[in-house]
Order: structure tokens, then C-alpha cells, then sequence
């Protein structure tokens, strides 16, 4: 039993392992359960289903039932009568708002659900930037951490060579300001590292249990696009929408009101349970028209006001789209610039890596000193460093791109 309880352990050890890992989607799943923003935006959209739903209700009649029961003191009856009216009536005019409060009510729909969709992109992409935030100031940490212990035993040997006359006391000084320099880098990068991570579990909403970050396998590449549009502008477009169709119905209020009227009503008297006998009291159809002379004034003001509202809606919008064309060409140039920086350090990392194999080689047939050998470790660490950094810069740019376009963040948010 115990080697069958032994075995079973094994074999979940590696699934206890992983369990223990913090993962980009699972981390990004959990900020958007966890995220006020996103039930803020859930609470908007049914409110915005709500609008309309009522809106639509506006096309129904209106169908009143009433019933009462009385007496009257001063006639010569005094017993008590009920009576009861079922009435159904519906009036549309010239200018009737439900077609207008439909129709905003569906653009109000539409933003509803862009305004998730953009607020669902925004906090993956915060959470993908913080991630490798975090993921690049551990690399960052282990690579000056490696520098300083290459620093020190440098310091060491040029302390002896100085001890020995083969080093000049500006070398040695200089090594030990070398050597500050170092700590102060690994210090700076401990902290840094404790406030990202800090800083991701904060956004979060939960505690950090100490697990390691797993690298997510990325595709880093984007192809050059002229910008259309994305869910910023789109709101735009459908808040424009709304406020044309507002403004036509502040140019209708300049007609006479027109409205036609049909009303149906039938009453019961003494026996309300008596539906076969009942009074008609009133089957009409009514046709009416008015118009205000002097509120024509006031009108007039009202359409001034919101049609200056309406083009500066139109300016900024055309300033938007012009600045949101501007930034991802901006973008894109600057994917360039950070890819080719990125394949140079490659390639100088690969030349780094050569010179470091051959000073190996050298120092083992003694050719080159210890210290020469460790200078080479340090170059080739440095600039590990630094093409570490241009490939979450890219990875970073890439989703930045994809955000502006309102396209997909990761290809699943």
C-alpha cells in the first residue's frame, strides 16, 4: 500500500509542480473575474438592454383597467355600485419620439459593448505589460547578480596584482568603484523586482504566494497596416449617430405638431362580472394639430446649441482618427527600431559568446590572464542584458499596437 501511495505522489509531483507556477492566462483570467472595471462595464451594458427594452415598449398602446365601488349620500339610491372600464388608447404624432428613443437606445446598446470589449483588452494588456515587467526584472536581477560575483573576483585579483606592483593604484580604485557600482545595480534590482511584483498582485486583487513566473511562448511579429479604426472611434461614431438624430428631431419641432389619436373604451355599470353587457363609452379617432408661435424662439436656440454640439463632435473625431493614424505609424516605426536593435544584440550576443569560448580556450593554454578571461564573461553578460530587454520591449510593443487597433490582445482577449 505505502509503495502504491509512493508511486501515486510521484506521479502528481509534477502536476503539484506546475500548480505552483503563476502563468500569463491564468493570471490574466483572474484579473478580469476579479476586475471592478469589467463589473462596472457588465452593470452598464444590461443597464443599457434595459433602455432598450423600454424603448421598444414605447410602441405599445396604453391599456388602463379600472374598477370602483362607492356610494353617494345624497341620492335617493344609497346602496353600494361598482363599476368597471377596460380602456386601450394610442396617439402618434409627427414628430414621435419612440422612433428616436429606439434608435439611441441601440447605438447606447452598441457602446455598451464596446466600452467592455476595449475595457477587457485595456486590463489584458495591463496585466501581459506587468507580467513581463516582472519577468524582465528577474532576468535583469540574475544577470547583475552573476556581474557582481564576476566584479568581485576581479577586485580580488587586481588587489593581488597591485599588492605585486603589476597594477597601478588607479586600477585598483577604479575596480573598487566598479565593484560599488555592481552592488548598487543588484540592490536597485532586488527592489525593482519586489515592486513589480508588488505592483501586478496589487492590480490583481490577490496575495502573492512566492510562485515562479513561467515564460510565456510568444510570436513576435506584426505586419505594417494603415489604421481604420478601433472601439474609441467607433463609440464616437454612434455617439455622433445619436446626436444627429436628436438634432432632426429639434428641426421637426419647427413644424406644427400633427399627432392622430384612436381611443377605445368599455365600461360595465352595477354587474362588472357581466362582461356580454357593457357600455361603449367612446370608439374614436381624433386628428389634431397645433403650432406655438413664440416657442418657435426657444426652439430655435435649442437646435443652435445642439448643432455646434455636433460639430465639434465631428472635429474631434477627425482629430482622433487623425492622431490614432499617427500613433501606430509611430508604433510601427518604433517596432522597427526595437527589432533591429533586438537582431543586433543577437547578433553581437553571438559574437560575445565566440570571443568568450575563445578567451576560454586562451586562458586554459594560459595565453590570458584570469582577469582578461572574466572582463570577456562580463561583456557577454552585459549583453545578454541588454537583448533581454529589446525582446520584452518588442513583446510589449507588439500587444501596444494591437490595443490601439482594438484587435485582439495575446490573439484571445
Amino acid at each position: 500500500m505505502k509503495k502504491i501511495i509512493t508511486i501515486i505522489a510521484v506521479l502528481a509531483l509534477p502536476l503539484i509542480c506546475l500548480a505552483q507556477q503563476y502563468t500569463l492566462e491564468n493570471l490574466i483570467n483572474i484579473g478580469l473575474e476579479k476586475s471592478y472595471a469589467i463589473q462596472e462595464e457588465n452593470n452598464n451594458k444590461l443597464d443599457a438592454s434595459s433602455s432598450l427594452r423600454s424603448s421598444y415598449y414605447g410602441i405599445l398602446p396604453s391599456l388602463n383597467a379600472t374598477y370602483t365601488n362607492g356610494k353617494s349620500f345624497d341620492a335617493s339610491d344609497t346602496s353600494w355600485n361598482d363599476a368597471a372600464t377596460l380602456s386601450l388608447s394610442k396617439d402618434i404624432s409627427l414628430n414621435e419620439p419612440t422612433f428616436y428613443n429606439i434608435y439611441a437606445s441601440i447605438n447606447n446598446m452598441k457602446n455598451a459593448k464596446l466600452s467592455l470589449d476595449e475595457t477587457r483588452k485595456q486590463i489584458a494588456y495591463n496585466i501581459f505589460n506587468k507580467y513581463l515587467s516582472v519577468l524582465e526584472a528577474q532576468e535583469t536581477w540574475e544577470i547583475l547578480r552573476n556581474n557582481l560575483e564576476l566584479q568581485k573576483k576581479i577586485n580580488q585579483q587586481i588587489s593581488i596584482q597591485y599588492e605585486s606592483g603589476d597594477k597601478s593604484l588607479m586600477d585598483f580604485k577604479q575596480s573598487q568603484i566598479d565593484l560599488i557600482d555592481y552592488e548598487i545595480a543588484v540592490h536597485e534590482a532586488t527592489n525593482s523586482l519586489s515592486t513589480a511584483r508588488k505592483d501586478l498582485f496589487v492590480y490583481l486583487g490577490i496575495d502573492d504566494k512566492g510562485y515562479d513566473f513561467v515564460e510565456p511562448e510568444l510570436t513576435i511579429g506584426i505586419e505594417d497596416t494603415v489604421f481604420v479604426t478601433n472601439n474609441v472611434l467607433q463609440q464616437q461614431i454612434n455617439s455622433m449617430k445619436n446626436s444627429k438624430i436628436y438634432l432632426l428631431q429639434n428641426a421637426m419641432n419647427f413644424l406644427p405638431s400633427v399627432s392622430l389619436g384612436y381611443s377605445l373604451a368599455h365600461t360595465d355599470y352595477d354587474e362588472v362580472s357581466d362582461f356580454a353587457s357593457y357600455l361603449r363609452t367612446d370608439n374614436a379617432l381624433s386628428l389634431s394639430i397645433s403650432w406655438n408661435i413664440f416657442g418657435l424662439l426657444d426652439r430655435y436656440e435649442t437646435y443652435n446649441t445642439q448643432k455646434r454640439g455636433y460639430k465639434l463632435q465631428q472635429r474631434y473625431f477627425d482629430y482622433s482618427q487623425n492622431n490614432y493614424a499617427v500613433s501606430l505609424q509611430n508604433s510601427q516605426n518604433d517596432f522597427k527600431t526595437i527589432r533591429r536593435s533586438y537582431d543586433l544584440y543577437a547578433e553581437k550576443l553571438a559574437l560575445s559568446e565566440e570571443n568568450l569560448n575563445m578567451a576560454q580556450d586562451q586562458f586554459r593554454l594560459g595565453m590570458i590572464s584570469l582577469l582578461e578571461l572574466d572582463d570577456k564573461k562580463l561583456d557577454y553578460q552585459n549583453t545578454q542584458l541588454s537583448h533581454m530587454q529589446k525582446h520584452y520591449e518588442l513583446l510589449k510593443k507588439q500587444e501596444e499596437i494591437n490595443l490601439l487597433n482594438s484587435d485582439l490582445i495575446l490573439g484571445k482577449w
